[in-house]
């Protein structure tokens, strides 16, 4: 059955991208590329869950807005030619032939893209899709890879949930130039 699955790096103080929608904080960091972990606590670079690696188990993207605009500025597209739901009232024009525009709640957008997936996972990209999709409890696992880097401000993670969410941290990993990586189990309801 397929998972609905968050992957972000934030900031020490909860920021996924700084006030102008900069990722600059994490490029000098984002060297070596540590495969999948088993453990429910290591130290070591080759416990930490990758980004290709995250990749390979996913048949579905879906992306917020503002965060594909910022994925469109990127040296290279890091999504392969996986399908991409990209939720949005605005005119989407892009070169990427496998992304194309979705509209409705969350939910029913989350619905279409486990269509897509088949037997893989759904990948939600987003501050605000991510928030939307724990409010909405359709998220399956968060998972954070915090940077030990403090912004102060910037495009928050959390801020702005309605309602407390209670996540279980089910395994972490210490890994690189202080990073540690928190995979969360997230409330859903019975599907």
């Amino acid at each position: 059955m397929s998972r609905v699955r968050a992957y972000l790096a934030m900031s020490l103080d909860g920021f996924v991208a700084g006030p102008r929608d900069d990722l600059d904080w994490l490029e000098p960091r984002a060297e070596g590329a540590p495969p999948i972990a088993d453990e429910p606590w290591r130290d070591s670079d080759d416990d930490a869950l990758h980004f290709g690696d995250f990749l390979d188990r996913i048949g579905c993207i879906v992306m917020g807005r503002r965060t594909f605009d910022i994925a469109t500025r990127f040296p290279d597209w890091p999504y392969r030619d996986l399908p991409m739901l990209v939720p949005t009232h605005r005119p989407l024009e892009t070169e990427h032939k496998t992304v194309r525009p979705a509209r409705g709640d969350i939910a029913t957008v989350i619905e279409k893209a486990k269509g897509l997936a088949g037997r893989k996972d759904v990948y939600v990209d987003g501050a605000t899709l991510v928030r939307d999709a724990l409010e909405a409890r359709v998220l399956d696992e968060l998972v954070v890879t915090v940077v030990p880097t403090v912004l102060g401000k910037g495009v928050s993670l959390f801020g702005g949930l309605p309602r407390p969410a209670e996540l279980t941290a089910e395994h972490v990993v210490r890994f690189g130039d202080g990073f540690v990586q928190i995979h969360l189990a997230c409330p859903t309801e019975a599907r």
